[in-house]
């Protein structure tokens, strides 16, 4: 039975949720959460729309069958697969609220009253057009330009933030999208990209860059709000954290660190998700 003292359950391709566990974490420090990371099979955003939806199937019966009381898709890439026809349904097909991380971003930027956005994301995510689609649904006068990436998540998933390919990705995305048009303001849209806010912020200090990971967790706690589930008590109350991954642990420890996550945790490594939710 769900209930307001149920886990809430976060999912990504890799480590890029963990910027919204770390956003959950100080709106909504009590509640427990249960993480998804596909680590094994990233990145997403090189896959085809049918490989995501099968990957992403299995973390989300995973993920009802530990009865989360919802679950919030913190990955762009498997968020674009949501008003797809042939792909939906998630919600109707494991009886849990799925939230999508990319709704969640269009929103604020249409509240915020932008008059032109870029967005820089994984090349699956900019190639379906999600974004423009949802924003120019609220708001059409906002225009809206993409700046795709086939390596940045890939190389974050390494796990060294500092290395010289990530500095030179970064430099490269930013002027191919800052030389086209004249944007102040650029989402990240992929949680793995704001791990590298700081690099972001640096290599153009005269630009906004906004975190859909904050825009997220507010709308869980929303929802949770709405549907009756928001777990009442103490702001100095810490929720547990269970991480799972089906790669390995060193890039989880590493981006933890990054993001200042200090809530302890577990971990397990190798989780064969689709094994796991079938049994």
């Amino acid at each position: 039975m769900i209930t307001k003292h149920s886990p809430l359950g976060v999912i990504d391709s890799g480590v890029g949720g963990l910027t919204t566990v770390a956003a959950l974490s100080k709106l909504l420090p009590g509640e427990n959460v249960i993480y998804c990371g596909d680590n094994g099979n990233a990145p997403y955003g090189n896959r085809t729309g049918a490989e995501i939806v099968e990957l992403t199937s299995h973390m989300l019966r995973y993920l009802a069958n530990r009865g989360v009381k919802m679950v919030a898709v913190a990955c762009n890439t498997i968020s674009t697969t949501f008003d797809l026809p042939e792909f939906g349904g998630y919600q109707d097909q494991f009886g849990v609220p799925v939230l999508s991380i990319v709704r969640a971003a269009a929103e604020d930027v249409v509240h915020l009253r932008y008059q032109s956005v870029g967005v820089i994301a994984t090349a699956f995510t900019i190639a379906s057009r999600c974004y423009p689609t949802l924003i120019d649904e609220l708001d059409p006068d906002i225009a809206v330009f993409g700046e795709p990436s086939v390596n940045l998540a890939a190389l974050i998933e390494q796990g060294d933030l500092t290395s010289a390919a990530i500095d030179t990705e970064v430099t490269n995305h930013l002027n191919d999208l800052l030389d086209a048009h004249s944007v102040r303001d650029i989402v990240l849209g992929c949680t793995h990209y704001p791990i590298l806010q700081p690099l972001f912020e640096a290599k153009a200090p005269h630009v906004a860059f906004i975190n859909p990971a904050k825009d997220q967790a507010r709308d869980v706690r929303l929802q949770l709000v709405k549907s009756g589930l928001l777990l009442h008590g103490s702001h100095d109350t810490v929720g547990t954290l269970e991480i799972n991954t089906s790669g390995t642990r060193p890039v989880f420890d590493t981006v933890l660190n990054e993001l200042g996550i200090t809530r302890d945790y577990t971990l397990t490594e190798h989780v064969d998700y689709a094994s796991v939710s079938a049994s």
